[in-house]
């Protein structure tokens, strides 16, 4: 009596009960993309290592051969679940065409159908018999030519899988690297059984191909319960992260670039396959809102702007930390999302708030801030700082002759002119009714009453158009004041220096410029007009 396969038997059904506990267990708890077709998957090699331990077990032709169809229901059904698992966890589910899964599953079926009736027209096996020249009995078949043809189509399935699972770790960042890692060593075991035995090596002749897949069994039940095969898998990557809107840098504990998205890829040209493993620091050089973030700890909710196909579009950067199941943190994800329509309705809103409705000129509100935000600049940069006031004069005759639609066409065509004399850094606003204030930041009070002079000369020198036919000469009174140094005057010292200054104009008659005496915080009212 044969006694010597009883190791082999063990092996097998052993294998196959611990395959089928990961079947059960997978079923009830895990849910993910490729649950379905990991549970066919271990199923399928549970069927052909159980199908394979009766059939080294038989004694009988009869025996072997019922064992036999059980392992083929098995090994048809592998190359089909085996690229549904390597398509789906490396996010290639579109490879696997419906048309293309359609015709493997129908070479399957073939297969199976060849199989169980090969006595009948030898086109799997020309011979079926039992071998003695052993320690055991085995199953000695003589191969048909559909037997070759199911072994090209297994072992391309089996390699193309293989070959995307190649792909899956290559691309994989750290945090899917051991997963991927994990799904290749189990993928490259049945092929090594499968070599020992075509090249003859296996003990007795026994097909070792169902012994690779029961150490395939272990190997994926350590990342199913170690590595979490199930619970984050790269096919999530694929759907959700490489397909988001929102850019986002992946980056290590030191804040090295370990991965990206395409649309991060699309603000920063810089990233890339050439930029893994780079500082992120050199990547964002260019964007100090993304960098401080990073590397200083700025508050979130900062703010860039980014240059793309001529247009500046501004993303709102955030940085998240990436923890384990421990609490560690192991990477850090830092996203942008597209706030350029909140930013510019923003600023259209902020720019509304601040801006004379009728001149387009600053407010006396948005006026007085910037003037205390240049004063603040000069004081810290010993800068020279200039203040302007100006009133039209006999504007109300204006109103009283030609309405006041007239003198609001004054007003606009006024602050025209104005603003065609004042540099870019200057800063015009209307101070109330028909009366100007102009904030000459690095100016000297030397040259700012050469400015109020071309702002006088732009006023007087031509009349202004106040309807279709119809336009008047306007004049107006300036005030001057000004600072070589800032010490602890405030915009509001300026202001009323500038005001009092102004009125000396009027005094004096009007269409002319004078300059403040002293810069002081006086308790004088203002004269009147």
């Amino acid at each position: 009596m044969w006694t010597t396969n009883l190791p082999y038997t063990i092996i097998l059904v052993t294998g196959s009960a611990v395959v089928m506990t990961m079947v059960l267990y997978t079923a009830v708890r895990r849910h993910s993309a490729i649950t379905l077709p990991f549970i066919g998957l271990l199923t399928a090699n549970a069927l052909y290592s159980f199908g394979y331990a009766w059939e080294l077990n038989s004694v009988h032709l009869r025996g072997m051969l019922t064992w036999t169809r059980l392992e083929y229901v098995g090994i048809t059904a592998i190359p089909i679940f085996w690229l549904l698992v390597t398509t789906r966890f490396s996010g290639r589910k579109r490879w696997l065409s419906k048309p293309l899964l359609g015709s493997m599953i129908a070479l399957s079926a073939l297969t199976l159908v060849l199989n169980w009736t090969s006595p009948l027209h030898e086109l799997y096996y020309r011979s079926i018999g039992i071998s003695t020249a052993g320690p055991f009995p085995l199953l000695l078949t003589e191969k048909g030519p559909f037997y070759w043809i199911f072994q090209a189509y297994i072992n391309l399935s089996l390699a193309a899988g293989t070959a995307i699972l190649f792909g899956a770790l290559l691309r994989a960042p750290a945090a899917y690297r051991r997963q991927a890692l994990v799904m290749v060593i189990g993928a490259l075991i049945p092929w090594l059984g499968y070599a020992v035995y075509i090249l003859g090596l296996s003990p007795y002749g026994i097909d070792a191909g169902p012994f690779g897949l029961i150490l395939t069994g272990p190997i994926f039940a350590v990342g199913l319960f170690r590595f979490r095969l199930l619970d984050l898998v790269p096919v999530a990557r694929e759907a959700v992260f490489l397909g988001m809107t929102e850019g986002v840098i992946v980056l290590d504990e030191v804040d090295r670039i370990i991965d990206s998205n395409p649309a991060a890829r699309r603000l920063f040209p810089g990233l890339g396959l050439a930029s893994i493993g780079n500082p992120a620091e050199e990547v964002l050089g260019r964007y100090p809102a993304a960098r401080d973030l990073l590397t200083k700890g700025a508050e979130p909710g900062a703010e860039i702007g980014v240059e793309i196909d001529g247009r500046l579009r501004y993303y709102q950067v955030r940085l998240t930390l990436i923890r384990n199941r421990r609490g560690r943190v192991i990477c850090r994800a830092m996203s942008f999302s597209d706030s350029t329509e909140q930013t510019i309705l923003r600023q259209r809103l902020g720019s509304l708030a601040a801006t004379d409705e009728l001149t387009g000129a600053a407010n006396r509100r948005a006026f007085m801030e910037q003037g205390r935000r240049e004063m603040a600049r000069a004081k810290r940069g010993g800068h020279s700082l200039s203040l302007i006031i100006l009133d039209l004069d006999h504007f109300k005759t204006i109103n009283d002759r030609w309405g006041h639609a007239a003198g609001d066409a004054a007003l606009v065509e006024a602050c025209q002119r104005f603003r065609s004399r004042l540099r870019a850094a200057d800063t015009l606003g209307r101070h109330g009714g028909e009366e100007f204030a102009v904030l000459l930041p690095e100016t000297p009070p030397s040259q700012s009453i050469q400015a109020a002079e071309r702002l006088r000369a732009a006023l007087a020198n031509a009349p202004l158009s106040i309807g279709e036919d119809e336009s008047v000469t306007i004049t107006a009174s300036f005030g001057v004041a000004g600072l070589v140094r800032v010490a602890d005057e405030t915009i509001e010292d300026l202001v009323r220096a500038a005001d009092r200054a102004m009125y000396q104009a009027k005094a004096d008659g009007r269409a002319c410029v004078r300059a403040a005496e002293e810069i002081a915080p006086p308790a004088a009212s203002r004269p009147p007009v």
